[in-house]
């Protein structure tokens, strides 16, 4: 019974994680109440509660949830081992398939790249997100710095400039297929980006 009661509970907690990443993806996170929320999942506002303090937490609940399962965490993303320039457009292609075949993760990445205001009770997970980008612009700094000293980069770069330059590529191709509603493959169209990037690096 015990076993039930604690998958019955874990059921509820998915079913108000789906309900809200519908919703603030619809209405964005400002005009979706929790209200709302546990009317469309079926539950009460106090089964909300039960599982998240309140709807900051249930943001944060539904993006770790979302990159656990897609293993896009910044402690995944900065174990990730580089020893060829193909391995930045491997796990760069990764992150592109990810988003073609899971339509949770598709709809994340627009609610944060389009549709999320980010008000005051947001800021923390808004600086959050910005010191990601920066660890993951100094990992692939040191990456590429590796590359170079095995003579697989030109020596003439720097490696500081391709860093930010292979961030902006991603930023900006997630944005246009995002903007654009998927009416193009981000992986082939991404994939031969990134690739030109990469090869005029060596």
């Amino acid at each position: 019974m015990a076993r039930k009661t604690k998958a019955e509970a874990e059921q509820t907690r998915r079913d108000i994680l789906e309900a809200a990443l519908e919703l603030f993806h619809a209405k964005g996170y400002t005009r979706t109440t929790l209200e709302e929320i546990a009317r469309s999942a079926g539950v009460t506002r106090g089964a909300i509660y039960w599982h998240f303090k309140d709807k900051v937490d249930l943001f944060n609940g539904l993006k770790d949830e979302i990159e656990c399962s897609t293993e896009t965490r910044l402690e995944d993303l900065l174990l990730v081992s580089v020893n060829e320039l193909s391995d930045f457009r491997d796990n760069i292609l990764r992150l592109y398939r990810n988003l073609e075949n899971d339509e949770h993760f598709k709809k994340f990445f627009e609610l944060i790249f389009l549709r999320a205001e980010f008000t005051e009770e947001l800021q923390p997970v808004l600086n959050q997100f910005k010191i990601k980008l920066h660890r993951l612009q100094q990992k692939d700094t040191d990456d590429f710095s590796r590359l170079q000293q095995a003579g697989k980069i030109s020596a003439n770069q720097d490696c500081v400039q391709c860093a930010f330059a292979l961030r902006c590529l991603i930023i900006g191709s997630l944005n246009s297929w995002l903007i654009e509603e998927g009416t193009f493959s981000i992986v082939e169209r991404g994939g031969a980006l990134i690739d030109h990037f990469l090869n005029s690096l060596r």
